[in-house]
C-alpha cells in the first residue's frame, strides 16, 4: 500500500471509533475528537522493504478532566480499529504547543510495511 493510501486506510479506521473524525491530514481547526496520522520514520527490512512508523493524534478535550475521561473511554478501542493497519506500540497523551497555549492530543505510534 501507498503511504497515501496507508494515510487514507488510518483516517478511515479512525472514523469507525466512536466520536473520533478521521483525516488524512491535520483539520484546518481541530475538534476533539479529531484524527490524523503523521508520517514517522521509514526504516529498512529485508530487501527494499520499509516499516513505516506513524503517529496518529487524536485531538482531546481541553480540559484535564475531560481529556482523562476521554482516553479511559477510547483508547483500548483506537487500538482496536488501528491494529489491522499495523501493530500499535504506545499510546500517550502530548501537548501540541500551538499558538503559545497547550492544546492535548492522544498520541499514537504504529509500525506497518
Amino acid at each position: 500500500m501507498s503511504l497515501t493510501g496507508a494515510r487514507d486506510a488510518i483516517a478511515a479506521a479512525l472514523s469507525t471509533a466512536d466520536g473520533v473524525k478521521g483525516y488524512a491530514y491535520r483539520p484546518t481547526t481541530p475538534r476533539s475528537g479529531d484524527g490524523w496520522p503523521l508520517l514517522g520514520p521509514l526504516d529498512r527490512a529485508d530487501g527494499r522493504a520499509f516499516t513505516v512508523t506513524w503517529r496518529v493524534l487524536v485531538y482531546l478535550p481541553q480540559d484535564e478532566r475531560g481529556a482523562s475521561e476521554w482516553i479511559d473511554a477510547h483508547a483500548e478501542y483506537l487500538v482496536d480499529v488501528l491494529e489491522p493497519l499495523g501493530f500499535v506500540d504506545r499510546i500517550e497523551p502530548v501537548a501540541l504547543g500551538a499558538s503559545g497555549s497547550d492544546q492535548y492530543a492522544l498520541q499514537i505510534t504504529m509500525r506497518g510495511e
